[in-house]
């Protein structure tokens, strides 16, 4: 009997340490470098090269690892001169700016590992600029998106990512946008702004000062 009393202490103890080494949820500013592959848009992924994506925002925990964030998104597209095909010449940049609030779930699968999830929401804002536009177009729109991310942790208060995610805008990439009545070629009359995104970045955490009861 006193073995399994014995042992059910080693346990506890052991268990309680364990807790302790486990880091709460601080709030971080965390970075990242976007690479964004297009679903279902053949005749946007043949007409734009990926430039850059950058994305950046500041979390703050709420509740039992669930929290709030805001940011900010920009992309960064470059036309390709004969994306549409050896008749039609396009040049030109393309870029979308997006602002949005976050809900985020973040939770330590250890002592220097965590797990965060994410889903976004806010306007966007589709900017194009090319040979064949009859004026420089403009796509405001609604975007959300869903993001699932695996951290390590360098320091306490830094740890690095790898970011896997899916968003979407709900305005349409067509002819029209690039002043054209139709795409040459093909019977395709345009699709909406959907993405794969694969992503590497750095979150940042802010510790309380020691002694104060604020961050």
């Amino acid at each position: 009997m006193k073995r399994v009393l014995t042992a059910l202490m080693v346990l506890a103890v052991s268990a309680t340490a364990y807790a302790q080494r486990v880091p709460d949820p601080k709030p971080a500013a965390q970075g990242f470098l976007v690479l964004p592959v297009a679903l279902g848009n053949p005749v946007f992924s043949n007409l734009t090269s990926v430039l850059a994506q950058v994305d950046g925002c500041f979390q703050l925990p709420v509740y039992k690892g669930l929290g709030l964030g805001v940011g900010v998104n920009a992309s960064f597209f470059e036309l390709n001169e004969f994306g549409l095909g050896a008749q039609t010449q396009t040049q030109g940049f393309v870029n979308r700016i997006l602002y949005y609030g976050k809900l985020n779930y973040v939770h330590y699968t250890g002592p220097v590992t965590f797990v965060q999830l994410d889903a976004k929401f806010g306007p966007s804002s589709w900017n194009w600029n090319c040979s064949t536009c009859t004026e420089s177009a403009r796509q405001p729109g609604f975007h959300w998106g869903v993001d699932a991310g695996y951290f390590v942790h360098a320091s306490p208060n830094l740890a690095f990512g790898l970011t896997v995610g899916y968003d979407a805008d709900n305005t349409s990439f067509g002819p029209d946008v690039i002043g054209l009545e139709r795409f040459p070629g093909r019977t395709d009359t345009g699709s909406p702004y959907r993405f794969l995104t694969v992503g590497l970045g750095f979150s940042t955490g802010f510790a309380k000062a020691s002694g104060e009861g604020m961050w």
